[in-house]
Order: C-alpha cells, then sequence, then structure tokens
C-alpha cells in the first residue's frame, strides 16, 4: 500500500484534533516516499496477548497522540545501550525507537519493525575492572575506574576471590585492582552491581621471609605443633612441622620446652595463600637465651 505525503499528514493533523488525556514525551516520526519509517519516543500501551509480538503504542505531541501498531515478531530487538533484548523483554509503559517499514493493505498505521530498541532497558550485562578508588564497607559497596565506563559505583557480592582466598568488601583497600568483575550496569545510576569479582593478589608477600615477635601461646612442646607469635599488633598461628629447626639465641639446638609465653622469638617461614594469618615456619629461635 502506497501513502503520500499529502496522506500521512492529513491522517496525522486529523488525529492531532482530538487530544489525549495526558501529555507524553515528545516523539518524533518520519515516513519516506518509499515506506521507510523512524519513530522515536513510542510509548508501548498493550501487547498482543499470545506471542507478545505485536506492540499497540502511541507516538505523542503534548496532549496529542497517534497509535501504531508496531508487528515485531522478526525485528532485531535492542537494549537502549546496545545489549541483546527479546521482545519478552519490552513491557507495556517502555519507551522505544522503531526501524521499519509500512505494512501493506493496512488502513492504519502498521509497521513491519526491522528494530526495535528500548530505550527503558538501561540495565545490561557487563564484565568490568580498574583500580578501587573508594570504600564503604558499611554499604557494602566501592568506586573503582573501568576503561570504557569511566567512574563506576560498584555494589560487591558476597564472596570475592583474592588469589587462593575468597574475602570480603571489608578486607579489600583503596589502590587494590579488581581484575574482572561481572554482573549487570545500570546506565541512569551508573551503578553495576557485581555477581562474581577477582582482585589481583600480590605473590610476593607469600615469599618465606624472617619475622620476629612474642611469644603469645604454645600448647604443644614436641613438634609438629602450632604455635601463636605477636608481630607487631598482629596474631600470626606458626606451623611447625616436624622437621622445623629449635634454636637458641646463637643458633644452637633448643627443645620447646624451654620457651615460656612472653619469649622473644624469631622465625623464619611463608605466610599461607589461603590465610594471611597462618605461617608455616622451618626454623624457630628464641632469642631470650
Amino acid at each position: 500500500m502506497k501513502y503520500s505525503a499529502f496522506t500521512v499528514c492529513a491522517a496525522v493533523l486529523l488525529i492531532l484534533a482530538f487530544p489525549a488525556r495526558a501529555a507524553n514525551i515528545p516523539s518524533e516520526i518520519s515516513i519516506k516516499p518509499d515506506g521507510t519509517f523512524f519513530a522515536t519516543n513510542v510509548i508501548v500501551m498493550q501487547k498482543s496477548e499470545k506471542a507478545g509480538t505485536n506492540l499497540f503504542s502511541r507516538v505523542t505531541w503534548g496532549s496529542v497522540f497517534l497509535r501504531i501498531t508496531v508487528l515485531a515478531f522478526s525485528a532485531k530487538i535492542i537494549k537502549n545501550n546496545g545489549g541483546s533484548a527479546t521482545v519478552e523483554d519490552i513491557q507495556v509503559g517502555d519507551i522505544l525507537s522503531v526501524k521499519g517499514t509500512l505494512a501493506p493493505g493496512a488502513d492504519s498505521l502498521v509497521i513491519n519493525a526491522l528494530e526495535v530498541r528500548d530505550l527503558s532497558l538501561n540495565v545490561e550485562s557487563k564484565n568490568i575492572s580498574g583500580i578501587i578508588k573508594m570504600l564503604n564497607v558499611p554499604l557494602n559497596s566501592f568506586t573503582l575506574t573501568d576503561k570504557k565506563l569511566g567512574a563506576v559505583s560498584v555494589v560487591a557480592p558476597y564472596k570475592i576471590q583474592k588469589g587462593a582466598r575468597t574475602i570480603s568488601v571489608g578486607e579489600l583497600a583503596v589502590g587494590d585492582k579488581a581484575l574482572s568483575a561481572t554482573g549487570s550496569f545500570d546506565y541512569l545510576t551508573k551503578t553495576f552491581t557485581a555477581s562474581d569479582m577477582e582482585v589481583y593478589q600480590d605473590k610476593s608477600v607469600f615469599k618465606a621471609q624472617n619475622f620476629q615477635g612474642t611469644l603469645k601461646s604454645l600448647p604443644g612442646t614436641a613438634l609438629p605443633t602450632i604455635a601463636v607469635i605477636t608481630v607487631g599488633k598482629t596474631d600470626y598461628t606458626i606451623y611447625l612441622a616436624a622437621s622445623a629447626k629449635v634454636m637458641s639465641k646463637n643458633k644452637a639446638a633448643t627443645s620447646l620446652q624451654r620457651f615460656t609465653v612472653g619469649d622473644k622469638v624469631r622465625f623464619y617461614g611463608a605466610i599461607r595463600q589461603t590465610n594471611l594469618f597462618e605461617i608455616d615456619a622451618e626454623i624457630v629461635r628464641n632469642l631470650n637465651f
């Protein structure tokens, strides 16, 4: 069915003579002589009951409107920012941008849609990464800078992977690097809700090194055993294997039976990758005798 410019204008003017009950977002509509159709700010008023692929819609200008039927069964459906969607995602009240052609033989404005962009769908699946710039532990959130999205407010997942450990947002620090975070991004609020997240772990902290502190507890005096030693303000659980060397101040072999709570001790070992407060010690020296 061919539509002349006069016919379209006449139809629009006729409908504009009957104002709508309420004002809506102003629309833009374009119909070329070959029947190519484009409209933006198209409001979905109703969906067909079965497949829901017929979208009974309106374009509006202030208090007046024009009814449009959008046939979307073969259309490409996309979200506002380009993400893939389906016609099932389109809801009554959504605002659309529609590209297509006029349906032949129709006595009203019926569009065979080629592409439908739902301007109301602003949440998309994303994968982000970046440096943490700000932390808000009480709200379980932080801000990072993503290369593509810029500054993003992130709602942290319940569990965060950092090396071999699973941590919470309270164990993060400003400057930590989020290697990857998977979730959904709301373009309107610039908020990213993460479902999974991995944070960079510096492996150098797991290299064996010397520690010095105060013996807090020693439940067993025969190897293998464990001890709790306070280094600075941190209590470490020290695991002493059967092969561990026990020494005095001058590095002579001695027994754990001579160790008492409060002694100054030096030990050599590596922090466990699964727990930063556990150390496997190879050597322990008592500096008090």
